[in-house]
């Protein structure tokens, strides 16, 4: 077995346990007895962070012909499934009381949100280095493209309050969605 076999296994957890909260979360909206509020912006978010957990699993598999890795590149990667996780959590509440309005929910989480986001534009753009570097993939500079754009949406996401505004963020985030899927697509992990 292989370092990425051994890594792969940890992240998954980590991963796993994101989905299974987002899943737990859309279980409680469509629960007739739970009278919920629901929100777009909310909803828009839960399915982009449904992907994204995806998106994060699958691009691991670049890593698949690892002999060995650093140890800041393992650390690296048990952050970026971190950061990843913990912006699930913050769409669902991990206990307490169970929301009934989740646009309430949202705009108390917003800023802790966007700041999470920022995070794993820092830890993604730090595994498009190692991965460049120990796993010789190539440099993804769509990847670094939409990087930067996120980052600057998060970033005016911590100031600007406007409803629209944050709707253009989470539609923005679908769009480089697309793009990082394509991206695992040219490098062979997916095919159409």
């Amino acid at each position: 077995m292989n370092i990425f076999s051994h890594a792969a296994v940890f992240i998954s957890i980590i991963l796993g346990m994101a989905i299974v909260h987002l899943l737990g979360g859309v279980s409680l909206i469509l629960d007739a007895r739970v009278k919920t509020k629901i929100y777009p912006i909310h909803l828009i978010w839960v399915a982009n962070m449904l992907i994204t957990v995806t998106l994060v699993w699958l691009s691991s598999f670049a890593l698949a012909p690892l002999n060995n890795m650093s140890t800041l590149h393992f650390l690296n990667l048990i952050a970026y499934a971190t950061v990843t996780n913990l912006m699930c959590g913050l769409l669902f509440p991990v206990r307490g009381e169970e929301v009934t309005d989740f646009k309430i929910h949202f705009w108390d989480n917003r800023k802790k949100f966007y700041l999470l986001g920022i995070f794993f534009v820092i830890v993604d753009a730090l595994d498009g280095v190692f991965e460049h570097y120990y796993a010789a993939v190539p440099w993804d500079i769509g990847q670094y493209g939409t990087l930067g754009v996120w980052l600057v949406f998060f970033i005016l996401g911590l100031k600007i309050n406007s409803e629209r505004f944050n709707l253009i963020i989470a539609m923005i985030y679908v769009v480089g969605l697309i793009g990082w899927l394509a991206s695992i697509v040219d490098i062979g992990v997916l095919a159409w």
